[in-house]
């Protein structure tokens, strides 16, 4: 008998069951008991929960075959342990078609061809579930003092998956970030595969359990337990379930110390950034440190980050990392003053990576609402394809942050911006904007001098194709008054302010003087 567990094949081993005979469901013997119930009739069927033994005369099935049937598929269908039926006055056999159903469904059916007192085995069945229920209680709590220490002192998590094992004698199979499984004790991946594929067949759902390893609620990965010759019980799944919270406070614990150690890469990063390192250099630190990586393509991603002056931001780019790696991008992270820069390896493909970057970020900024609660804001520079354009993209980013701190309502990607930055371009040349000044102030002056909206009509009259119903509907003025404003700008601009290429210069003009990206 397991020491928390009781089953079928344990029950038949005691004393009240000597008389007793399983003539139907042999391969049920190891289903768990957890409770045990008499039932004398079919409507208390309904108030089971899974796993009881259920002990009954059968005098609700006296004389009727599809009553039985039908008590029967009631039992399997609410995953009842096993059933014990007492021969005598009210049933003296079990038909075939009955013990056929059981076998098949692998349904335990037990008889006493005595009578006895089913209130001695209930209180005997239930004194050893008691038992083992306070004694699993208190092994758990043991248990996870063991290996709440246990971690503290393991080189690996290996370790710690070695002492799930020696604790229960079950098959570990640990599988993180994707990479191939870990087995305890160690088997090959194809006898692996091959227990997989006799699970299916030959075995019920509980015999192979997994547990999530979730940190900062992120899959990282998961331990699976895998038991061929015994249900796994509640146990199992309990001391599972311990030794996965201490495995992801290793792993976390790990990670953190890795990701403080990644500011030894910083000045690779950096040169990487403006463009410093060659070719060589760039492959050899790929290979040291990121060995996985074979992409070409790439997007530096920056979040600007508002934090207090002591703020450590290793958590939030630990989540971020797995975010990005989850959905296809593996990152290279540096901070830099209230920064954190993502050079991002498109590892998918190109067509899908806005979409990801998307949805990467919702979930970062959904996880940061609910816990850290930075103000972020966010820029994605532009797509490029060699190691050496990062700087490129580097660039755009930091345009597009700066083109962004005026609206957070308009896109975070370089590629959706292409006339905020061509403005944003122009307004980094003095003698460009002098020209521009040039041009448009003597309607501003105008403007600010008679208080009129000289600018603001003429800007509606061009975006309206030199509609005049149109404008004056949109200006909410009536036509005369617009056409005398339009007489005016005539005055100030020259009469063929609308021919093509001065009516581009114009629109462009108002653009650059309407968008000011300086903080």
């Amino acid at each position: 008998m397991n020491v928390f567990s009781l089953t079928v094949a344990d029950v038949l081993t005691k004393e009240l069951f000597t008389n007793a005979k399983l003539i139907a469901g042999v391969n049920g013997q190891q289903n768990i008991i957890k409770w045990v119930h008499i039932v004398e009739n079919m409507d208390a069927t309904k108030l089971l929960k899974g796993n009881e033994l259920i002990l009954t005369t059968g005098i609700h099935l006296k004389n009727n075959v599809d009553s039985f049937k039908q008590f029967i598929d009631q039992l399997i269908a609410s995953k009842a342990a096993g059933l014990c039926i007492e021969l005598g006055s009210s049933i003296q056999n079990i038909p075939d078609t009955i013990q056929q159903l059981a076998t098949e469904y692998q349904f335990p059916l037990i008889i006493f061809h005595e009578e006895v007192a089913f209130v001695e085995i209930t209180q005997e069945l239930h004194s050893i579930l008691i038992n083992q229920q306070y004694g699993m209680v208190k092994n758990l709590e043991e248990y996870a003092q063991q290996i709440n220490k246990y971690t503290l002192t393991a080189n690996n998590y290996e370790q710690i998956l070695m002492h799930l094992y020696k604790h229960l004698g079950l098959q570990v199979i640990f599988t993180f970030n994707g990479q191939k499984p870990i087995f305890i004790p160690n088997i090959h991946q194809d006898k692996y595969e091959m227990m997989q594929q006799q699970s299916k067949i030959e075995y019920k759902e509980n015999h192979l359990i997994h547990c999530d390893v979730n940190i900062l609620n992120q899959r990282y990965g998961e331990v699976c337990l895998f038991s061929p010759l015994r249900v796994i019980n509640e146990y199992d799944v309990l001391i599972l379930d311990r030794t996965v919270i201490a495995l992801s406070q290793y792993l976390l614990r790990d990670l953190y110390i890795e990701e403080k150690k990644g500011l030894e890469d910083r000045e690779i990063l950096d040169k990487w950034l403006n463009g410093v390192p060659n070719t060589e250099e760039l492959t050899h630190f790929m290979q040291e440190h990121h060995a996985i990586t074979t992409s070409h393509h790439w997007i530096v991603m920056i979040h600007q980050i508002q934090k207090s002056k002591n703020s450590d931001l290793t958590y939030y780019k630990l989540f971020a990392r797995n975010v990005f790696e989850n959905f296809g991008f593996y990152p290279f992270i540096i901070e830099i003053n209230h920064q954190v820069i993502f050079i991002l390896a498109n590892l998918r493909e190109r067509e899908t990576y806005k979409y990801r970057i998307e949805q990467a970020f919702e979930q970062i900024h959904d996880h940061n609402k609910k816990y850290a609660k930075l103000k972020i804001s966010l820029a994605v520079g532009k797509y490029v394809t060699n190691l050496h354009d990062v700087k490129n993209s580097y660039t755009s980013a930091k345009d597009t942050l700066q083109i962004r701190w005026k609206s957070q309502d308009i896109s975070y990607f370089y590629e959706d911006l292409h006339l905020h930055h061509l403005i944003f371009q122009l307004q980094k040349n003095p003698a460009i904007m002098e020209m521009v000044a040039e041009y448009i102030n003597p309607l501003i002056e105008y403007d600010q001098k008679h208080n009129s909206n000289l600018v603001e009509t003429l800007k509606v009259y061009l975006q309206t194709n030199g509609l005049k119903k149109e404008t004056s509907e949109r200006l909410f003025i009536v036509r005369q008054t617009l056409y005398h404003r339009l007489e005016k700008i005539e005055q100030l601009l020259g009469h063929d302010f609308m021919k093509p290429e001065k009516r581009l210069a114009l629109e462009l003009m108002l653009v650059a003087t309407e968008w000011s990206y300086a903080p």
